[in-house]
């Protein structure tokens, strides 16, 4: 009975892999494994294989979706703000007309990619958004920017979600904290590269054709994310169940074998179509209530996005600026570096690990010093950038959250894609308004709120780290205590889903 059931599982995947009626002989698979019992070489390869292609497109993707995003703070201190007599809290409007595009856009495009697969509706939206980025080039006005700002965030707004679906989809619960720190960092690769490009189009190119350097900025980034966005309409691999049919040269019809098996495992249901019914059922989850807030005010790294302001203040004491346009753009490269080292070491051991909590709990402490260096602003410039460099490592508690999360939502696909939504949402909505409050650039360096709305939200956080760990242990015992049929395995299930809470 045991080979027969293996026998069916392996014509059930031949027949979802061909998308036909029709099944493959048996006699195809004589020298394969059984689903249940994949070689470890084989699906490491094919491990390797999905890394090696899709984790580098959508490294290369996101890299310059967060360098079209964070440009402008890079053009603002070369020469924007001059040239466009930008001398109110304009830059906090050009964050705020983006951010206000992404949020309109998160939950539309959750239940479109739902439908219709990522690897069309992706790389469609970011042709879209570099060709917004090449137009910034031309702006003559504070609102010309506004409005291209706000079509760029728009479109923009699809690639982190659905990049994190497509990652929840293919990986298991012990891959995905890596693979999404490895997809993450290019968000700090991304803004060192905006850094760098700024600051030697503002040596080399500065006056060519005509354009000022932080126009050729604009055009740099646009042409290169159209180039990305065509590679992506060929590589990106949809879904298992629903495979992209152009990245057939690289995922063979085993290796989609192999993915419909490793989902089977870990229980993994298929990515479907989110319906109206379906998408308000997501919220009553309380995973996506606690885990979306915790990750929207756990990172607290909004003070770093104006590191590059206090920098600019600074002056010499004969009364000279102390940095060239060049070193504005160079000095934050440093703190992004820090970002992108701390996610890869945070993830990879919590991971190699299996726990969540303590990592999370040591991203508290560091969050904490960082903060009250900057709320406090110590006599010694060192002391104080140092609490600018520290802040940087706040973007790794939403790795650890995200894994965390899909870790218990295996079984639940809607409700991770509205989760990467939701918690977007929150983090956007707060990135829109807060800042103007708590960093107006009017203001800078002396900002009168700053930081300390921030150290706030890092004990906030702390608490919900706390109670996430609490609630989950809740609900596995919730669940242990309803499962009517014993065992001899569930002594040890119910050890591992003690050791998943923590």
């Amino acid at each position: 009975m045991a080979a027969q059931s293996e026998k069916q599982d392996v014509l059930e995947v031949a027949h979802d892999v061909n998308g036909s009626t029709g099944v493959r002989e048996p006699g195809n698979y004589q020298n394969r494994p059984s689903i249940g019992e994949i070689d470890p070489k084989e699906e490491r390869a094919f491990v390797w294989k999905l890394d090696l292609w899709f984790l580098s497109i959508g490294f290369l993707g996101y890299m310059f979706k967060y360098l079209d995003q964070t440009n402008i703070n890079n053009a603002y201190v070369s020469g924007m703000q001059t040239d466009l007599k930008l001398y109110g809290n304009e830059l906090n409007y050009f964050t705020t007309f983006f951010n206000v595009g992404y949020i309109i856009m998160l939950y539309p495009s959750s239940i479109i990619v739902s439908y219709f697969g990522p690897s069309q509706w992706l790389p469609f939206c970011e042709v879209m958004w570099g060709i917004f980025t090449c137009c910034l080039s031309t702006v003559t006005s504070a609102p010309q920017v506004y409005g291209l700002r706000f079509l760029v965030g728009l479109f923009e707004a699809v690639t982190w979600p659905g990049y994190y679906t497509i990652i929840s989809q293919w990986y298991l619960p012990h891959e995905i904290a890596l693979r999404m720190s490895i997809y993450n960092i290019a968000q700090p690769v991304g803004a060192m590269l905006s850094g760098a490009l700024q600051g030697a189009l503002s040596t080399n190119l500065e006056g060519s054709l005509g354009r000022t350097g932080w126009r050729w900025a604009f055009i740099v980034n646009g042409v290169c994310t159209i180039f990305v966005a065509l590679l992506a309409f060929i590589i990106i691999p949809g879904y298992p169940e629903r495979p992209n049919p152009l990245a057939k040269f690289y995922l063979k019809p085993r290796d989609l074998e192999i993915a419909l098996a490793r989902s089977r495992r870990v229980g993994k249901k298929p990515q479907v179509g989110i319906t109206v019914k379906r998408f308000f059922r997501c919220f009553t989850f309380w995973q996506l209530w606690m885990f979306g807030i915790a990750w929207a005010i756990g990172g607290n790294t909004q003070p770093a996005t104006y590191f590059n302001l206090w920098l600019k203040s600074l002056k010499n004491s004969d009364g000279t600026v102390k940095y060239s346009v060049g070193m504005l753009n160079y000095l934050p490269i440093a703190g992004q570096a820090i970002q992108l080292v701390a996610e890869l070491l945070f993830s990879g051991f919590s991971d190699y690990l299996g726990v969540r909590l303590p990592f999370l709990l040591l991203h508290s402490v560091i969050s904490f010093l960082s903060l009250i260096l900057l709320t406090v602003r110590p006599a010694s410039e060192g002391l104080y950038m140092a609490g600018w460099y520290l802040n940087f490592v706040g973007a790794v508690s939403m790795m650890l959250l995200l894994a965390w999360a899909m870790e218990h939502l295996q079984g639940e696909p809607e409700v991770r894609t509205v989760l990467f939504a939701s918690g977007t949402v929150v983090s956007y909505i707060l990135n829109a308004f807060v800042p103007i409050a708590a960093y107006p650039a009017s203001e800078a360096p002396n900002w009168r709120i700053g930081a300390k709305l921030y150290l706030g939200f890092a004990g906030l956080s702390t608490l919900l780290f706390v109670a996430i760990h609490f609630f989950l242990r809740w609900d596995a015992r919730r669940k242990l205590e309803g499962d009517t049929t014993t065992d001899s395995g569930s002594e040890e299930d119910a050890h591992r889903a003690t050791k998943s809470q923590i």
